[in-house]
């Protein structure tokens, strides 16, 4: 666990002592007048009531301050209000079996005849019942079984607030205006929760209303299911690094990265860095992604802005001296994007299906787009660039089909005409690029990127808005690519881009890209029926999103301000299966760190056996219209075969012929005897560690598919395997 967090017990300690360690001092002093508490003839009932005092004046100060943490982020006063009920009922019950011990002596006609005819009895009691299921349900574990249901739950602490208050003018009647005090907090607050809660139904009700022109066979609303992952606050990117560790990375705006296991317990800090950040607003360390061949290279990127304001890219290396941790002081600037202003700064790096690394940015800023960044391709504001951050380079280069090389535009830019892309993510299966565009004061887009032939499109922005044009009652559209799909602000104010589910465990969400509003914390789902668009309610959660993410097996999250991370399920949460290697694997893979070179795969399911081809060139690939084949001139090889079990096949390689394994590695041309293990993680995703002890040479690379074709046939045989 984090340090800090361990546990609600590590939290009541606290608490317990804040609001009875000065009650108790000052009764070792005999001092206890001056606290203005009359001990009588019962001084631990004394002792109790003084608590009970501070306790609820702790309740309902929480509440009041509550609101204002979804604002300033201050996480710790939303852990405080949560953890309370188990804190109060302990104080609850504890003060009422002392009543009934040394007050009434357990004589239950007694106490009975108290409950009837003493109010302050009374509302004790009833506030004590009502703190029974938040205090049970407070643990980590009962939040995860109850999901959703565990915060609708947890609105009881408003009921025992008001109690509360009752309650302290039944203790010290009208002698001060605290109790008065304290129950005007109550009216603000819970004025404040029911204008929330008719804002939500009045975005509600225009959701409803739009459905009802959806398309026929359209289905309106499915049984998503929220379920609380981690407590963590201002989480802009959930990334995993597709290493086989199963693990999750949760990237926080403070400049932090939380590593955390597959049930999301804490791991420890991955990476710290609030020093260089500059935060609030819209920055801060906004993405965070992992090089495809992170096990081996320890290589990651981060997109974030300095103290001076300005959009950085950096890559950062594994740290020498602890493996599960980033130094900070191996940052290298790849590049820096000044900022004319404080908001607009996007955006999300995505390793893309080419081993490239795309990157969407912001136009800049303030409203309207008032330096027309969206349309000028000489500045890389308001676009996607797409680079290659290759670490044999000093910072990167330019791939060479990028649509702007040799011509009048940035050579890094791949797509242009965006307003704030602050959320984009590829469809691991069909290589398709989702870019969620949010917009200026009328309408939210999401842009589909096909797999191929997509170089260069223009989305509009500031020309058009969605597909209407800005601030005019026409506008030229010639060579601009209109969204996808897109909503008004009916619906929502701000679009939060997220994933397309390609897990195997629930076959109704199959292919849906789900996204989010910020602002009415509605998530849709976004697929092609017969090659039409067509986009369905899935949640209705009233939380701000700000996030999505994939984890290594599938499974899609979310995170909101002031809420945390939850797991997205269909229904009652079920595991994603195991992945095993099957027969959807034959196919031709490559590193994307290495050009010119690959392996071919041959899966044999019915011994278990694993055969690997792996070719390689001496130097860079050859131009494309060469043809060649094993064995042929300046073409080196080796072999390997082995038994597999699960995702992991162990190899003896048996022949080397020259080449290099991958850029450092060069091979000499003899025969020699080795070892390796071919771990798939995936259908699309694998590493190769190999040890050829004669030679001196061992390594380890990261594997892709050359094509796609094979993968639904892969992810089929995966399902049926776990059955």
């Amino acid at each position: 666990m984090r340090p800090g967090t361990q546990g609600w017990f590590n939290l009541t300690k606290p608490l317990l002592f804040v609001v009875c360690a000065w009650p108790l001092v000052r009764l070792a002093l005999g001092a206890f007048s001056l606290l203005g508490v009359r001990l009588g003839a019962n001084p631990v009932e004394a002792i109790l009531d003084s608590c009970g005092i501070w306790a609820l004046r702790f309740l309902l100060i929480t509440l009041a301050v509550s609101p204002a943490s979804r604002f300033t982020g201050w996480r710790w006063l939303v852990r405080y209000r949560r953890m309370l009920g188990l804190f109060a009922f302990a104080y609850a019950l504890t003060h009422f079996m002392v009543y009934a011990v040394l007050d009434q002596g357990l004589a239950v006609h007694r106490i009975v005849e108290d409950v009837v005819e003493r109010p302050y009895i009374t509302i004790g009691l009833t506030a004590l019942l009502l703190l029974v299921p938040l205090a049970v349900t407070s643990t980590r574990g009962w939040m995860r079984r109850l999901g959703r249901r565990w915060q609708s739950l947890h609105r009881l602490v408003y009921a025992v607030a008001v109690l509360a208050v009752w309650h302290f003018y039944w203790q010290v009647k009208l002698d001060t205006l605290e109790p008065l005090i304290y129950a005007a907090i109550l009216a603000v607050l819970l004025g404040e929760r029911l204008w929330r809660r008719a804002q939500r139904l009045k975005r509600r009700a225009a959701i409803l209303a739009a459905a009802l022109v959806l398309p026929t066979g359209a289905v309106l609303a499915q049984d998503l299911v929220l379920t609380p992952f981690s407590d963590h606050d201002r989480v802009t990117d959930i990334r995993h690094a597709g290493d086989g560790s199963g693990r999750l990375y949760i990237v926080q705006q403070n400049g932090r990265v939380e590593t955390l296991d597959a049930e999301g317990q804490p791991l420890g800090r991955l990476l710290d860095l609030s020093d260089r950040i500059s935060g609030g607003n819209e920055q801060g360390l906004l993405s965070l992604a992992f090089a495809p061949d992170f096990g081996v290279s320890g290589l990651a990127y981060a997109w974030y802005t300095d103290v001076d304001g300005t959009a950085v890219l950096s890559r950062l290396r594994r740290d020498a001296s602890d493996p599960g941790q980033l130094d900070p002081a191996s940052e290298t600037v790849l590049l820096s994007v000044p900022q004319p202003f404080r908001n607009h700064n996007g955006g999300r790096l995505q390793f893309g299906p080419d081993g490239y690394l795309y990157l969407s940015i912001g136009d800049g800023g303030s409203g309207g787009d008032p330096m027309g960044h969206g349309q000028n391709s000489g500045t890389l504001l308001g676009s996607v660039i797409r680079i290659d951050v290759d670490p044999a380079s000093e910072s990167f280069t330019i791939p060479g089909d990028n649509p702007f090389v040799g011509q009048a535009g940035a050579d890094e830019i791949w797509a242009t005409g965006l307003r704030n892309p602050w959320r984009m993510s590829f469809d691991t299966l069909t290589g398709e690029l989702y870019i969620a565009d949010v917009g200026q004061g009328a309408r939210e887009e999401i842009n589909v990127q096909p797999a191929t032939g997509a170089a260069g499109r223009n989305y509009g922005w500031n020309t058009m808005e969605g597909s209407t044009c800005f601030n005019a009652d026409s506008c030229d559209t010639t060579g601009l690519v209109l969204p996808d799909w897109e909503y008004d602000h009916g619906l929502g104010c701000s679009v939060t881009g997220g994933e397309v589910y390609r897990g195997n465990v629930y076959p109704a969400l199959q292919g849906v890209y789900l996204y989010a509003d910020f602002c009415s914390g509605t998530v849709w789902g976004l697929d092609r029926v017969d090659g039409a668009w067509r986009n369905r309610v899935m949640a209705q959660t009233g939380m701000n999103i700000t996030t999505f993410g994939q984890a290594e097996d599938g499974r899609l999250l979310l995170a909101a301000v002031g809420e945390g991370v939850f797991a997205i399920s269909d229904g009652e949460p079920v595991d994603e299966p195991p992945f095993r290697i099957n027969a959807g694997l034959n196919d031709a893979w490559f590193d994307p760190a290495t050009p010119g070179q690959g392996i071919l795969v041959a899966v044999y399911p019915s011994v278990e056996q694993v055969f690997l081809a792996w070719f390689t060139f001496d130097a860079e690939r050859p131009p494309e219209q060469t043809e060649n084949g094993i064995g042929d001139a300046g073409h080196r090889w080796l072999t390997a075969f082995g038994s597999f079990d699960g995702t992991a096949a162990e190899l003896e390689i048996t022949l080397t012929r020259g080449g290099r394994l991958n850029q450092a590695t060069p091979v000499p041309e003899w025969l020699a005897a080795g070892t390796g293990r071919l771990v798939f993680s995936g259908c699309d995703a694998a590493s190769l560690t190999w040890s050829l002890p004669e030679a001196g040479l061992s390594g380890q690379i990261t594997l892709r598919r050359v094509t796609r074709e094979n993968v639904p046939l892969c992810e089929t045989l995966s399902a049926v395997d776990a059955d």
